[in-house]
C-alpha cells in the first residue's frame, strides 16, 4: 500500500477523469474505462516521474470545488489556542490545520459554508496539544480518554523480531506469546 497516494485523492481523480471523459458524449461504460485508464496513466507517470499533470479542464473541474491552503507550525499552535480560549476545545494539530485553512478560505469566501470535521483525537498528539496550550490554564486529564488514564505509566514490552523473519516469524512470536499469556506462563 502505498500510503503516498491517498485512496481518496485517487477516487476524487477519478470523478474528475469521469467528468471530462463524459462530454465526448459516449455511454457510460466507455466513460467509466476511460476515467480509469487516466487514473492508471497518471499513477503511472507518478511512480515513473514522481509527479504528472492533468489538463486545464479537468483541473478546472477540481478548483470549482476544492481549494488549498498551506498553514505553519506557529499558525497550529496558535489555532489550538485560540480555538481552546474562544470554545474551551482542545484541537488536535491535523485538525487545527482544517480550522485555520477554513477561517482562512471564509474569509476569502464571504457567505459560502464550509465545513470542518476534527481529525483525531488531542491525545493522539500529546506532546504538541501541551505545547500550544502551556500558557493556559489546561490540564490535559480533562481531556483524556478514561483508555489513556495511566497509559504511559504502565509496563513496555518489546519483542525483537530478527531480521528477516517475514510474517511467518512474526506470526510465531504472536502465537507464542499469547499461548503464554492464557497460560499464565508470562507476567
Amino acid at each position: 500500500m502505498d500510503i503516498l497516494v491517498s485512496s481518496n485523492f485517487e477516487r476524487l481523480l477519478w470523478f474528475l477523469a469521469y467528468e471530462y471523459a463524459a462530454g465526448a458524449g459516449m455511454d457510460d461504460a466507455w466513460t467509466k474505462q476511460q476515467a480509469g485508464q487516466e487514473v492508471a496513466a497518471w499513477h503511472a507517470q507518478l511512480k515513473s516521474e514522481g509527479g504528472f499533470s492533468v489538463n486545464a479542464d479537468i483541473l478546472k473541474f477540481a478548483q470549482r470545488d476544492f481549494d488549498s491552503e498551506r498553514v505553519t507550525d506557529e499558525q497550529t499552535k496558535r489555532t489550538i489556542g485560540e480555538f481552546f480560549d474562544s470554545a474551551k476545545y482542545v484541537l488536535d494539530p491535523h485538525s487545527a490545520v482544517g480550522i485555520a485553512a477554513s477561517l482562512r478560505s471564509m474569509a476569502r469566501a464571504e457567505g459560502v459554508p464550509h465545513i470542518s470535521l476534527a481529525t483525531a483525537h488531542p491525545a493522539k498528539f500529546a506532546g504538541a496539544v501541551e505545547v500550544a496550550l502551556k500558557d493556559r490554564d489546561f490540564d490535559f486529564a480533562s481531556v483524556l480518554p478514561e483508555e489513556f488514564v495511566g497509559l504511559a505509566d504502565k509496563e513496555r514490552r518489546v519483542t525483537n523480531v530478527p531480521a528477516g523473519a517475514g510474517w511467518e516469524g512474526v506470526r510465531e512470536i504472536v502465537v507464542k506469546q499469547v499461548e503464554e499469556e492464557l497460560s499464565g506462563e508470562r507476567a
